[in-house]
């Protein structure tokens, strides 16, 4: 009988101190690991894949994409993946990109959980996306906030008065091709 009850004390005893063990384990790497003092920025010449790295299947040109948004409805979203010349990027982080449709209309594209960044001077380039494609009303505040990124002057921040409906992209993983 007495050695069923030690049995459990004796497992306690060695789950605690485990656990200890497993404590001081990450406080000295954390210790050890040394942080760089400033994130290296991305590039478009040295970075080529950013987020979830995805198997390039067939991705849609930037004017089949286009015949794919006009056929959707705002709630509607499909899988998919497409190419095409980033027309600008966020100056400030990345955190978004707009690709061409067309010479007038562009596919916003942002970034799964803010997950990853795109490099700030990939605006010319080519990339390819693999997510969520779908159309939204997007409310001025927001509007006014991509302006903002995009370095816009405060006057043309201040001409956007309206709600605006986009091509919008949810993009898990993006990775430049040449």
């Amino acid at each position: 009988m007495k050695k069923l009850l030690l049995l459990p004390i004796l497992f306690f005893a060695f789950a605690c101190g485990n656990k200890e063990s497993q404590n001081e384990k990450a406080n000295s790497s954390l210790v050890n690991s040394e942080e760089p003092s400033e994130k290296k920025e991305l590039d478009i010449k040295t970075d080529k894949t950013f987020g979830k790295n995805f198997e390039s299947l067939q991705a849609k040109t930037k004017s089949e994409m286009l015949q794919l948004y006009e056929g959707l409805s705002v709630g509607d979203t499909v899988q998919v993946q497409f190419q095409s010349e980033v027309k600008s990027v966020c100056a400030k982080k990345g955190c978004w990109m707009k690709l061409n449709l067309n010479d007038e209309l562009q596919s916003h594209v942002t970034f799964k959980d803010y997950g990853f960044f795109v490099p700030k001077n990939s605006k010319g380039h080519r990339m390819q996306v693999n997510g969520i494609a779908f159309i939204e009303m997007t409310d001025v505040e927001t509007l006014r906030h991509y302006a903002e990124d995009a370095g816009k002057s405060e006057s043309e921040i201040a001409e956007i008065i309206e709600p605006q409906l986009n091509f919008r992209f949810i993009a898990d993983g993006a990775k430049a091709v040449q």
